[in-house]
């Protein structure tokens, strides 16, 4: 009697061939840990993100320098933040940067005690500008940390024009980049001071609120002259 089709003995898989395929669930699996591993990096590094905004937030509503022991807390969140995440982070530098310059926000411009802060602030805002240079306010940030410094160098006058250039019409952009070059004014060239000039015409055209703010910082600056 002859064999009926498709009913022979079912091929063996040769002994060459288990290897390989070990080779791939290996990998597979090699492959999927090290995802599960690198999420969750992420989320912790999202978690101590979380931690120093909220540190940020506080600060920034009570507008006042932060006691030592939750400035050290925050330093460490931000700190941790970057080293677990995967890649340099521009935003996460960003944070650092402002944890930096809230730690002796009340020294004086140009002060010996806030010198190494500021210096600090200076660095994580050049690593954030460098991972991500497009966005605005890294620059304002660097131009800022550098004028409480006393640095009004060529670095200070790029950040200052750059975060204007690159965000126009953002309140924060055009009104940071007014007080920055107004009160720089004497240092900066001709191009510089148009571009300073531009924004506090932004200031006053903008809105109704942008219009008041830039008219009460050009009364106290005594520079009416550029209504």
């Amino acid at each position: 009697m002859t064999q009926a089709l498709g009913r022979g003995r079912p091929a063996r898989i040769s002994r060459t061939a288990r290897p390989k395929q070990y080779l791939i669930l290996a990998a597979m699996l090699l492959l999927a840990l090290g995802m599960i591993y690198t999420g969750a990096r992420m989320t912790l590094a999202g978690a101590y993100l979380h931690q120093t905004d909220l540190f940020l937030d506080d600060w920034a509503a009570k507008n006042s320098q932060p006691p030592a022991a939750a400035w050290q807390v925050a330093e460490q969140a931000a700190q941790s933040a970057i080293a677990l995440y995967p890649t340099a982070n521009g935003g996460y530098y960003d944070r650092l940067g402002r944890v930096y310059d809230w730690q002796q926000i009340n020294e004086p411009m140009s002060s010996p005690a806030a010198m190494q802060s500021r210096a600090n602030a200076i660095a994580a805002y050049r690593q954030a500008i460098a991972s991500r240079p497009q966005w605005p306010f890294s620059h304002i940030n660097l131009a800022t940390a550098k004028l409480r410094q006393g640095e009004l160098d060529d670095e200070f006058k790029q950040a200052l024009t750059r975060g204007f250039e690159l965000a126009p019409w953002r309140a924060l952009a055009y009104q940071q980049t007014a007080w920055l070059g107004l009160v720089s004014w004497h240092t900066l060239n001709a191009q510089q001071q148009a571009t300073v000039a531009q924004a506090v015409n932004h200031g006053l055209s903008h809105t109704a609120r942008s219009r008041q703010d830039t008219e009460q910082l050009l009364t106290r600056l005594q520079r009416t002259d550029l209504l």
